[in-house]
């Protein structure tokens, strides 16, 4: 049986080069909460360059290497 591939979505404030992440502050099950996040970001005034990453959840290091 194939596990269900699981997604959370993490919002990151990135370097100015875009070379790495400054601040990840957790992750959300959906797009549209960590939308909420950078919104908030923004409306605080930040400006670094952001980003949503999306993280695959796995069981077991063998679930990761079969979904290679």
């Amino acid at each position: 049986m194939v596990p269900e591939l699981r997604v959370l979505w993490e919002p990151v404030l990135l370097r100015d080069d875009e070379e790495g992440t400054i601040h990840s502050p957790g992750a959300f099950p959906t797009e549209a909460e960590a939308q909420k996040l950078l919104d908030v970001w923004r409306a605080e005034g930040r400006r670094e360059p952001m980003a949503i990453s999306v993280v695959n959840v796995y069981d077991t290091g063998e679930d990761c290497q079969a979904d290679r």
